[in-house]
C-alpha cells in the first residue's frame, strides 16, 4: 500500500490540533475514522508517529520528520489544483510569499492593492523574518517565493535568484541620541545594540552582519543586549531606548517608526547586499504566484529607479 493525501491530512491536522477530538471537529470527520486512519498509517509505516500523554498528543520524533514531508506534499498538491485552474482562466486559491525589511515597507501595500483589483478570488499571505527563514521555508514548500536579501555568502545553490536593487544598510537610532552625529563606528563601540534572530536557527545568533561589520573594521564585538524575531519589535526598542540597530534606510524615510528614527552616518559599510527575487529553481510558480513576483519585481525597480 502507498500513502494517501487523505492519510496524510488527518495525520497533519492531528498532529497540528494536539488531539483527535480537535482534529476531528476541523475536519468534519468522526473521531472514529481518524483513530483508524492513524492506525493504518503507522501499520504501513512500521512506525510510532505519536505518544499519547495526559495533556494529548505529542510527536516522536519519526512523527516530526513525517509531518515535515507533509506539509510539503499537501502544498504541493494545493498548488497543483490551483496551477489547473488558473491556467485554465479561473483565477482562485493562495499566494504564500516572503519579504524582508526593504521590500515590505516599499512596495507591499501598493502592489496589494493593485493585486488585489486584477485577482479578487486568490488569498494573499504574507510571511515576514529574515532571509535565512525565506530560503528555509522555500526550500520546504510552505513559501512561493520570497523577496529578501541575497549576500554572497548566500547559499542559494537549488534557487533561482533574480537580483532587482542593492540594498542600503544604515545604522538606526532614536531621535535625539547623543551618538546620532557620530561618523565613525569606533564612536558607537560603548552603545548597546538590538539585532534580528531566526527562530529554530542553530547558529549563533550574534554571528550576525553586525558583527562581522565590527570585527572587519578591527573593533570588539557590538554589545547585543537583545535578539528579536520581527522588525517591528526591534524599531519599537530603538526608537524607546538608547540601543541601536543595523537596519535598510528604509525605515527612516517612510513607514510608522520614520519620524522616531535617525541614521548614523558613520563612514563604515556593510557587506554588500542584493534585494533579490527567490523561489525554487526546479519548480516553476503558480499563475497566480507568478503574476504577484512581476508586479512586485516590476514595481521595486520602478522604484528605484527614480
Amino acid at each position: 500500500m502507498a500513502l494517501t493525501i487523505s492519510q496524510l491530512r488527518t495525520f497533519k491536522a492531528v498532529a497540528e490540533q494536539g488531539s483527535i477530538r480537535a482534529a476531528s471537529r476541523v475536519l468534519g470527520i468522526a473521531q472514529s475514522g481518524i483513530t483508524q486512519q492513524l492506525q493504518n498509517l503507522e501499520s504501513m509505516l512500521g512506525a510510532t508517529l505519536f505518544t499519547r500523554t495526559n495533556r494529548g498528543i505529542t510527536l516522536t520524533a519519526l512523527g516530526q520528520r513525517l509531518l515535515q514531508r507533509a506539509g510539503t506534499i499537501i502544498g504541493e498538491c494545493e498548488r497543483a489544483e490551483q496551477e489547473m485552474q488558473q491556467l485554465q482562466g479561473d483565477y482562485a486559491g493562495e499566494v504564500t510569499f516572503g519579504m524582508t525589511t526593504e521590500p515590505l515597507v516599499d512596495a507591499f501595500a501598493p502592489v496589494l492593492m493593485e493585486f488585489r483589483t486584477r485577482f479578487e478570488r486568490v488569498a494573499v499571505h504574507l510571511r515576514t523574518g529574515t532571509s535565512r527563514m525565506m530560503i528555509a521555508w522555500i526550500r520546504k514548500g510552505t513559501l512561493d517565493f520570497a523577496v529578501a536579501l541575497v549576500s554572497k555568502q548566500t547559499d542559494t545553490a537549488d534557487l533561482s535568484v533574480t537580483p532587482l536593487y542593492p540594498s542600503d544598510p544604515v545604522i538606526v537610532c532614536r531621535a535625539g541620541h547623543p551618538k546620532a552625529g557620530a561618523t565613525s563606528l569606533a564612536e558607537l563601540v560603548d552603545c548597546t545594540w538590538v539585532t534580528t534572530r531566526s527562530p529554530n536557527l542553530t547558529e549563533d545568533p550574534h554571528v550576525n552582519r553586525l558583527s562581522h561589520l565590527f570585527e572587519s573594521h578591527g573593533l570588539p564585538p557590538p554589545k547585543i543586549i537583545a535578539t528579536v524575531e520581527g522588525l517591528y519589535e526591534t524599531l519599537h526598542l530603538v526608537g524607546a531606548t538608547d540601543c541601536l540597530s543595523l537596519e535598510s534606510s528604509i525605515v527612516v524615510k517612510q513607514g510608522p517608526f520614520a519620524s522616531a528614527l535617525r541614521s548614523i552616518p558613520v563612514r563604515e559599510r556593510a557587506a554588500d547586499q542584493n534585494v533579490c527575487l527567490l523561489q525554487r529553481a526546479a519548480m516553476p510558480l503558480t499563475p497566480a504566484a507568478q503574476e504577484l513576483a512581476t508586479m512586485i519585481a516590476s514595481y521595486t525597480r520602478t522604484v528605484r529607479a527614480r
